[in-house]
């Protein structure tokens, strides 16, 4: 009997590609931010770009609360904002590893109470 050794090769690991990796980078600082204790639970989360810009996070929120926590916790500032069609929208921007994360609330039901406290 003899033996015969087949060469074979291994696949190259893939680099990802530049949209992929500012997705995921997004996506590890949007899930940071929502990691944070606070008193209520984001109503929406998700990870965009404008053109070619690269990819941040967005966060919304129905109460103003959680914001403010935020703002503490990242010592930065909450906007305060007229929104689109009347009210007003409060939003923090806090930058997370290298990325850049949006929250925000339109007409918040505990405005006057969240402030005050």
């Amino acid at each position: 009997m003899s033996t015969q050794t087949i060469g074979t090769t291994s696949p190259k690991p893939t680099k990802p590609t530049d949209w992929k990796t500012g997705q995921r980078a997004a996506v590890n600082a949007t899930h940071k931010i929502i990691g944070l204790p606070t008193t209520a639970q984001p109503l929406y989360t998700c990870q965009k770009t404008w053109g070619q810009g690269g990819y941040v996070g967005e966060v919304g929120y129905l109460l103003l609360a959680p914001l403010l926590e935020i703002a503490a916790a990242y010592d930065v500032p909450v906007t305060e904002l007229p929104a689109l069609g009347g009210g007003t929208t409060y939003k923090v921007v806090v930058p997370v590893d290298g990325t850049t994360v949006t929250i925000w609330t339109t007409d918040p039901a505990d405005a006057a109470t969240a402030v005050e406290a």
